[in-house]
């Protein structure tokens, strides 16, 4: 009896973590976190500098194909250059690697590279444990959402 109790508790659980919304870390309206630095390209960029009216902010991997996915539908979908101002961190081996696949892909934007990788700087202040991450800022540098993949980033721009 014992068993089957722990059993259909293991069950409730499981349903519960399963059935819960995903936990967003960045409410909107949160101011976003401030960051600067050189790109891959040598170019510096500041964030609260920025005058686009709307930053992505977007966390990736090298070699997450789920991440490729999901910037080739961004760059398909959306008008990068005029609406949005892309801004990107890159786990990689090294800055060349990012300059070779942002170029390929044929991302603009401003990309940044980190040989601390997870525990780089705007990894640790953004609280990224899992990539794709995007974080969708407005142009008074406050959080209108966050997403993990393409349909709710799409749903992210959409509601906003």
């Amino acid at each position: 009896m014992m068993k089957y109790k722990g059993m259909l508790l293991l069950l409730m659980m499981l349903f519960v973590a399963t059935t819960m919304p995903a936990q967003y870390l960045h409410q909107p309206g949160e101011k976003a976190v401030d960051f600067e630095g050189i790109t891959v390209d040598g170019k510096p960029y500041h964030l609260y500098e920025s005058q686009a009216e709307r930053i992505i902010v977007c966390f990736w991997s090298y070699d997450c194909d789920h991440c490729h996915d999901f910037l080739k539908s961004l760059r398909k979908h959306v008008d990068l250059k005029n609406d949005y101002e892309l801004v990107t961190f890159v786990l990689a081996d090294d800055a060349k690697q990012v300059r070779k696949k942002t170029r390929c892909m044929r991302l603009p934007g401003w990309h940044f590279f980190d040989p601390e990788g997870w525990n780089s700087q705007p990894f640790m202040d953004y609280d990224v444990n899992i990539t794709p991450t995007v974080v969708l800022i407005d142009k008074d540098k406050n959080v209108i959402g966050e997403a993990y993949d393409f349909d709710e980033f799409e749903a992210l721009i959409h509601h906003e």
